[in-house]
């Protein structure tokens, strides 16, 4: 669709960055308003649109199904208005038939029964078209979120937040869908309000000026509602979208949160954002209070109006008794529509919020876009002596032009690079420095703000990007794997790729050996993020991704710090035949990788230092000596720390925040604040809207839930144990609603007491008693409808805030089996979708279906009151309705079991494809997957489509039994009333009440949809609440202080999921043990089994065999959490949560002072990378720590763990992404530190494990050598092996090794 400009939020890069960095000559700019897709006028911001309301776009959409648009609204408009002149044949039968005796009754009651069969047909097309429409308009929304989610570039993916995104495509989206589905009915309803008021004026002009003061009165309210009610409705969905946020990162950082142990922490962060989202809910139900009971009370009091005035005019005979009767019908009839317009104004205000949230991401604009005209790369046609790839005065800033510090350095300042075709160039240089930066630029998902990139001689903004990306392939830093199988991840950019192609890849990557071990081999699907598997083997199959799309340019970003030195050595030995004749980029913290390349070029600052041969740079450049070849050269100014401040800030003054070449992070703190900012919450919306929102009152009620009751662990869970500690305030609601249905239930007596004691008898006293009876009634229930909204609502979100809590805490308490289990959408899908099920059923939902039922009962009690006989006709439509229930509920429960199944799934998939964006715009996957996530919505389509094929069909069956019941009482009544057995007024109340059985029935028709979802979604997360975690708390744990550090594993065997075949053990028969402050080194091959005994260690899972005991003690019988916070725990993936750099360090101990902070970041050698970011200790991280490098994140991780200064360190190979020089000054500050702490240390650099006091080699599960390295070295065994292989590849051992980091 095409999209309209406004106000810009975000300035894209068309700006000229710096006079002195202009573009070529004839260059148009790259990223400007006219570059692209003709989408000339889309803003960045996706800010709605002021010409363009919701409401429009919500058109434009539904109007691609014009065919169920129209059959959905005609087949409403033309049941409504039929259903508006069936009171005049009532009429007509009371005056003409029963009364006058002028007409027969056969035609006329056989004309209620074809009306009441038109009626079955019209709303069973608008139920079932206007369901499909809904369905389809929620599907084309789901779908553009995707393709628009695909297109975003660098920039626009640092700053997005999942969990938003999760929650804009499942929450938003199915209150969308639930206002669709409202639509057609409620023009129906206003079609048959105006056909109503002209029968009415025919009828009576006096009475009709009742129902005309109405209308106003009914808008005026509508309005004030909405004015309000959106702003306050709006200020909630950031809050639920915050609550999503929470889950998305404590469950991506999982491993983080467990190895602190930090749950609680987790937990406080969710019930602190809870208690917003119940703050601004609550507000919103208490201006719901104010404004739908009033709407309610509106026909109600029309009804009294009718009452007396009608009373009095038949009492003098100016209307007859019939048209008394069809006035009172016709505003009975307006009831149940008001109610519905009520709940179409609540769901109405939460769609348009969420019409807007989607559209604003569906409208975000990547700032690097496809320029029209632009044509692929053909390095065919490329003039000899053209370099396949050139940077020209490169320079680059991560942050947007608008949100640029003053006097920030760019993360590239100039830098000149050429790489000849078939040449092997490697970047090297300290963390931060800019070489990560180079490997986004190639593939273009960032533009520079200056110079040129250019792919053989090609502008890249003068190209397609499909046809760049073809031309590269990448390994990039962090091996994101898909959850699929082997087989699949490794022919993700080669779909068509035979069985012999992939295997032949695999081998060149040295990855065939190990998948042929694997459970099912090449078909064993790895799990989310290829988590299932190692470090190593996941970088062996990204690896083997690379090299089976035969690219010209290859380009490895550190792509084997993961893998031992004899895999390594492998890997570059076939790599040497694949890179032979092809250009290749490699980025390299190793000395062995740099033996690949023929020139070498070192970055410092985003600056080219030097470049040349190895042997060159390591006589002339001191930089490059220091990175590589000498880990010493930089140990002079770290002989001893440097005394710390008292603050953080004295050392980076946050007054004059400074930004380095080296140190400025991808994305700026000002663009992030708000831990996503691509899903803009208060940020990225109408400063109209949040003035509104700021003139609502404070959103300041509390849940008065205790916390830990709500966080118990349930295992037997039900919704009767949830609901048992709100039984008072329920019971009290339903009291309310009771008196709510009893209200609504007497207007009809007292009617039936006006007529039989007033206009039949002429006496005007019997009608003002009954008037003003129903007159008292109505004002009652105005209170009691007010009252009954603010207690169901707070109750609502009571019970709410306390799932939310207990889903939370429970899955906190789970096993790291059960993430690696489950993808992190299906477990979103439980705390958003399935508890945003029960939320809008609890809004919305419960209250009109018990009104229904009461109702519903109410009505056959007062039937057998007022006449059993006539009771009797109406029960003979009771078994159908019995049967057709029955059939309905065995086919609409499976139907919808199937429905929750498939969106989960794709859910999974849209949280997955986020996550793993540049990985499929790398290997230019977006259309295959966007076909992907298209066919997946549209089975969930078809499965709820066919849900709603029964909806529509039983609904409008019930309402035609009902019918068929009012045209037998009228034919029974009529002779009745003949033979002096039945009164008048007896028969017009028994034909209100028939009359209000349509209500009950249409209401519970729409809620039902909701009914099914919610409960569907309640037995999830009974199944969720019910699962066992893997590392079960001690019945009596033995509380921990400090520990020794003494580790011994005694017989101990592993396997995942549990011994089995499909799970060989990954460990067996380990013996061993660990004095306290020992530092022992694991090495082994990749998959040998190292960082599953570390997890053994960290409790992470519990061994399936022996026992693991921590000084002394079984490792199960301590408290969990406080034994974790003894640990420090660096993981392979150095992940960090949203937050400043701050907030990061100190995650393990959220009450450090700046000052330790500051002490812990200079200990690990991280604080000058921290003072050079923008912002210094204040930088703000984007969540995952996606807006800084693989380097900058582990030191930050590193201080993290030194923070805590823990009993046991855990070091899963955390300096793997450090240059040679930082990671010797790592090591000689934590050895200073060391205090004699007990560390464990993966180590595929075997300088590391040189300088471990014991050395443990694995290999496939078990410990096959042990002892110092020179002892090792003796034995001449697989350590020999290893060690050689080590040295062969280049690296040289240091003659004065020092103790490892411990």
């Amino acid at each position: 669709m095409p999209r309209s400009g406004d106000a810009r939020q975000d300035t894209p890069s068309a700006a000229p960055a710096r006079p002195s960095a202009a573009p070529p000559p004839g260059h148009r700019g790259h990223a400007g308003p006219a570059a692209g897709t003709g989408h000339a006028d889309r803003s960045g911001s996706g800010r709605p649109l002021p010409e363009q309301g919701w409401l429009r776009r919500l058109a434009g959409y539904s109007w691609r199904y014009r065919r169920n648009l129209l059959l959905a609204f005609g087949a409403s408009l033309v049941g409504m208005a039929i259903t508006a002149v069936v009171p005049l044949i009532t009429k007509l039968i009371i005056d003409d038939v029963i009364t006058a005796h002028t007409r027969p009754l056969a035609p006329w009651a056989a004309a209620l029964l074809v009306a009441a069969l038109l009626v079955f047909l019209c709303t069973q097309v608008r139920r079932y078209y206007g369901g499909q429409l809904a369905l389809d308009v929620q599907h084309d929304m789901r779908a553009d979120l995707f393709r628009s989610l695909t297109r975003l570039d660098g920039h626009r993916q640092d700053r997005l937040d999942i969990g938003q995104v999760v929650g804009r495509a499942t929450s938003d989206l199915q209150l969308i869908n639930g206002l669709l589905s409202m639509l057609p009915m409620m023009t129906g309803y206003a079609l048959m309000f105006g056909m109503s008021i002209v029968v009415m004026l025919w009828l009576s002009l006096p009475l009709t000026l009742i129902a005309l003061v109405m209308a106003p009165a009914l808008w005026w309210i509508a309005a004030l509602s909405r004015k309000r009610l959106f702003p306050a409705t709006w200020a909630a969905q950031q809050e639920a979208a915050a609550v999503a946020g929470v889950v998305d990162a404590a469950v991506g950082g999982v491993r983080v949160v467990k190895g602190f142990g930090q749950e609680a922490q987790e937990r406080a962060k969710l019930e602190h954002v809870s208690r917003g989202l119940f703050a601004a809910r609550l507000r919103s139900i208490r201006l719901t209070s104010r404004y739908n009971p009033a709407m309610q009370a509106i026909p109600a009091l029309g009804q009294v109006a009718v009452l007396a005035l009608g009373g009095w005019l038949a009492v003098r005979g100016s209307v007859s008794l019939g048209t008394f009767v069809a006035f009172s019908t016709y505003l009975a009839q307006m009831t149940g529509p008001v109610r519905m317009l009520a709940m179409v104004i609540t769901v109405g205000q939460q769609a348009r919020a969420g019409v807007e949230r989607v559209v604003q991401l569906i409208d975000q604009r990547p700032l690097v876009e496809e320029r029209t005209g632009a044509h692929a790369v053909d390095p065919s046609a490329a003039p000899p002596g053209t370099p396949a790839l050139e940077l020209d005065g490169v320079e680059f800033h991560y942050e947007g032009e608008e949100d640029r510090l003053p006097g920030a350095s760019p993360v590239l300042d100039g830098l000149t690079l050429r790489l000849e075709p078939g040449e092997t160039l490697a970047l090297v240089g300290s963390s931060g420095s800019g070489k990560s930066t180079v490997a986004q630029l190639v593939p273009r998902f960032y533009d520079p703000t200056g110079g040129t990139v250019r792919l053989f001689g090609e502008d890249l903004r003068e190209v397609t990007l499909d046809s760049i990306r073809a031309t590269i392939g990448t390994v990039p830093e962090d091996s994101f794997l898909f959850s699929e199988s082997v087989r699949t991840n490794i022919a993700y950019g080669h779909p068509e790729a035979t069985d012999a192609q992939i295997e032949a890849a695999a081998r060149i990557a040295q990855a065939d050996g190990f998948i042929r071990g694997l459970p099912q081999g090449y078909d064993t699907k790895v799990g989310e993020q290829g988590l299932t598997l190692s470090g190593g083997q996941r970088q062996r199959v990204a690896l083997a991704r690379a090299i089976i799309t035969d690219p010209r340019i290859l380009l490895l970003d550190d792509a084997t710090s993961a893998v031992d030195p004899q895999v390594e050595a492998e890997i570059h030995g076939a790599l040497s035949s694949v890179m032979a004749g092809r250009t290749t980029l490699l980025i390299a913290h190793r000395r062995s990788t740099l033996q690949l390349a023929d020139r070498i070029a070192v970055l410092d600052r985003g600056r080219l230092v030097d470049l040349g041969t190895h042997e060159e740079l390591q006589e002339r450049c001191a930089l490059y000596r220091a990175l590589i070849t000498d880990p010493d050269a930089l140990a002079g100014p770290e002989t001893a720390p440097a005394a710390a401040p008292e603050t953080a800030s004295e050392a980076a003054p946050e007054t004059t925040p400074k930004a380095t070449a080296g140190g400025t992070a991808p994305a700026p703190a000002e663009a992030s604040k708000a831990a996503g900012d691509a899903t803009p919450g208060a940020k990225g919306a109408d400063p109209e809207l949040l003035a509104k929102v700021a003139a609502l009152p404070p959103a300041t009620d509390t849940p008065d839930v205790p916390v830990g009751r709500a966080e118990a662990g349930d295992p037997d869970f039900s919704l009767r144990r949830l609901l048992a500690p709100f039984r008072g305030p329920l019971a009290f609601a339903l009291l309310l609603v009771a008196l709510d249905t009893a209200a609504g239930l007497s207007i009809p007596v007292l009617i039936r007491h006006g007529i039989d004691d007033g206009v039949t008898k002429s006496a005007m006293a019997g009608v003002a008693v009954a008037a003003l009876a129903a007159l008292a009634v109505v004002l009652f229930d105005w209170l009691v409808q007010s009252v009954e909204t603010r207690v169901s609502g707070r109750t609502g979100e009571r019970v709410l805030y306390t799932l939310r809590l207990k889903i939370f805490a429970h899955l906190n308490r789970l096993g790291l089996d059960y993430y690696e289990r489950e993808l992190t959408g299906r477990i979103m899908t439980r705390m958003t979708t399935d508890v945003d099920s029960i939320s809008s059923f609890l809004q919305t939902g419960v209250v009109t279906a018990v009104v229904s039922l009461l109702t519903f009962l109410g009505i056959f009690a007062a039937l057998l009151i007022i006449d059993a006989g006539l009771a009797l006709v109406v029960f003979a439509v009771l078994p159908l309705l019995v049967v057709a229930t029955l059939v309905f509920r065995r086919k609409s429960t499976a139907q919808y079991q199937i429905s929750r199944d498939l969106i989960s799934t794709v859910n999974a998939d849209l949280q997955e494809n986020v996550a793993g964006m540049r990985i499929v715009q790398a290997f230019r996957r977006q259309g295959a997957n966007t076909d992907r996530f298209v066919e997946r919505g549209l089975a969930y389509r078809d499965a709820r489509a066919r849900a709603q094929l029964y909806i529509s069909l039983y609904f409008p069956f019930v309402q035609f039994l009902s019918s068929v019941a009012s045209a037998l009482v009228l034919i029974v009544g009529a002779s009745r009333v003949d033979a002096g057995t039945l009164t008048i007024g007896a028969l017009v109340a028994y034909l209100l009440y028939i009359d209000l059985f349509f209500a009950p029935v249409n209401q519970l028709s729409q809620i039902f949809d909701g009914y099914q979802q919610a409960s569907v979604g309640l037995d999830r997360i009974r199944e969720l609440l019910r699962t066992p975690t893997s590392t079960p708390e001690a019945a009596h744990p033995v509380p921990v202080e400090r520990l020794r550090g003494e580790i011994e594993f005694d017989g101990v065997a592993f396997a995942y999921d549990g011994a089995g075949e499909e799970r060989p053990d990954v460990l067996s028969g380990i013996d061993l043990r660990i004095p306290a402050g020992q530092t022992v080194a694991l090495v082994g091959e990749t998959g040998a089994g190292k960082s599953t005994l570390i997890k053994l260690v960290a409790r992470f899972y519990d061994a399936t065999g022996g026992t693991v005991r921590i000084d002394g003690t079984d490792l199960t019988a301590y408290d969990l959490a406080g034994y974790r916070h003894r640990l420090g725990v660096v993981p392979q993936e150095a992940y960090l949560f949203a937050g400043t750099v701050r907030d990061s360090i100190a995650y393990g101990r959220p009450g450090a002072t700046d000052a330790e902070v500051e002490a812990a970041a200079r200990a690990v050698g991280a604080h000058d990378m921290i003072t050079g970011l923008s912002d210094g200790y204040r930088h703000e991280v984007a969540p995952r720590g996606r807006n800084l490098s693989a380097g900058q994140r582990q030191l930050i991780a590193l201080a993290r763990a030194e923070l805590v200064d823990p009993d046991i360190l855990l070091l899963d190979e955390a300096t793997a992404a450090l240059d040679l020089a930082t990671e010797a000054a790592v090591n000689r500050a934590a050895e200073r530190l060391s205090g004699g702490r007990t560390t464990l240390v993966i180590a595929h650099r075997l300088t590391t494990a040189e300088r471990a006091d014991r050395i443990l080699v694995l290999d496939h599960g078990r410990i096959v050598e042990d002892g110092t390295h020179t002892a090792l070295l003796a034995r001449g065994g697989a350590y020999a092996k290893l060690w050689q292989a080590f040295i062969a590849e280049g690296h040289h051992a240091d003659s004065t090794p020092a103790p490892v980091a411990g």
